[in-house]
């Protein structure tokens, strides 16, 4: 038995491959002569020889390598993060709520509030004015930014002396702090006078807390359930919101135990129904001025074809990605929740000055007890 070849004595296989090679490379040289493409022209026939050929095909090849990489690189970027995002400035003021405001005192305890406050209670075996008076200022240690370390003696007695008062901190802290009806004198809704505390959903002060204590809030609606509807309004600019005149006294350079030794009040600017925290904008309110606090509001929204894709890929996490699923959940939702969860793990307590949610019960089934005096230890140890 022989082997059948054709009578050229080539393998037909081996001549087509042959054949498709040369087709090939007049392609290639078909292209590099039609083509604008820079540095191909020394791929022409006849242009480039030698040495230069050799360069110019590296040069050629390391640039498409680089091309191919990006392509690769940027097909990578999107199955990491397959979303896109556009900037619209047509939204109409009424698709965004008023925000909330929230102000609040320098100062956790004030003096001459402490003063009053040592003449109406009863004193535990040891204790006597002048000590309470000057141990009171360690209510201010379950909020930040204390200018004195804790001395352990202040707290038990503080706490002794809640105990046998039967006083909670948030008790004595609405005592010694600052309250809505103690600097908030008369307000204005677009050059309107109104109450400033009327029973108004929106156009009314309300007493709340912050991370600064007792604070003084407008527009604040933290407990919304459902599908409530915030407060919009169709004006904007200096006639067309919130006008308020307060008072800094006689609360002003008076008490040791706050965020700042200094005259007059700390604003921040809020979303109603948002629990104001740390990150939330803030602007420090002079005595004897005239201050004007502007918003420039703006407004995320995710299409459907987003909030179709797991948490991993769209790197945000929505109201309906817990169980059950949570209405209105903002971040500041979940700064809260996280720093809510650390203090009940670490110290095993709530403290007076973070919002409670209607039922938070602990592993063991039982509720978070509220932080004494004592507790405030160790959230100065840990936060």
């Amino acid at each position: 038995l022989g082997h059948l070849r054709n009578g050229d004595g080539s393998n037909p296989s081996q001549r087509r491959k042959v054949t498709v090679w040369a087709v090939l490379r007049e392609t290639f040289y078909d292209y590099a002569l039609m083509t604008k493409v820079n540095g191909m022209y020394y791929m022409r026939r006849n242009v480039t020889t030698g040495f230069a050929r050799f360069v110019w095909v590296t040069i050629l090849s390391t640039l498409f390598s680089l091309g191919v990489l990006l392509v690769v690189l940027l097909w990578k970027k999107y199955l990491d993060s397959p979303t896109r995002m556009t900037i619209a400035s047509d939204m109409s003021i009424l698709q965004v709520p008023f925000p909330g405001i929230t102000i609040c005192h320098p100062q956790s305890v004030l003096d001459y509030k402490a003063v009053k406050f040592v003449e109406k209670i009863k004193f535990p075996l040891g204790a006597t004015k002048a000590n309470v008076l000057e141990s009171l200022p360690s209510l201010g240690y379950f909020n930040e930014h204390q200018w004195t370390f804790p001395r352990s003696q202040n707290l038990k007695m503080i706490d002794n002396v809640l105990t046998l008062n039967n006083l909670t901190v948030e008790d004595a802290i609405n005592e010694l702090g600052s309250i809505c009806e103690d600097f908030i004198v008369v307000c204005y809704w677009a050059g309107t006078k109104f109450p400033c505390f009327q029973n108004n959903p929106f156009l009314s002060w309300i007493g709340s807390t912050s991370h600064y204590g007792a604070c003084c809030s407008f527009n604040y609606h933290p407990s919304v359930q459902g599908s409530f509807v915030p407060f919009a309004v169709n004006t904007y600019g200096i006639h067309g919101g919130l006008s308020v005149v307060a008072t800094g006294f006689p609360q002003a350079s008076d008490g040791k135990s706050g965020a700042l030794y200094s005259e007059g009040f700390m604003l921040m600017i809020h979303h109603p129904h948002d629990y104001a925290v740390e990150a939330a904008p803030l602007t420090l309110l002079r005595l004897g001025t005239e201050t004007f606090v502007s918003v420039t509001p703006t407004d995320s929204r995710c299409s459907e074809q987003v909030l179709g894709l797991p948490p991993s890929q769209r790197s945000c996490v929505t109201g309906k990605d817990f169980t059950p699923p949570i209405d209105n959940y903002r971040q500041p939702a979940c700064t809260l929740e996280c720093v809510r969860n650390e203090v009940h793990r670490k110290c095993g307590c709530h403290p007076y000055h973070l919002p409670r949610q209607s039922q938070q019960p602990t592993k063991a089934g039982k509720l978070v007890r509220d932080c004494t005096v004592t507790d405030s230890m160790c959230l100065i140890e840990n936060y």
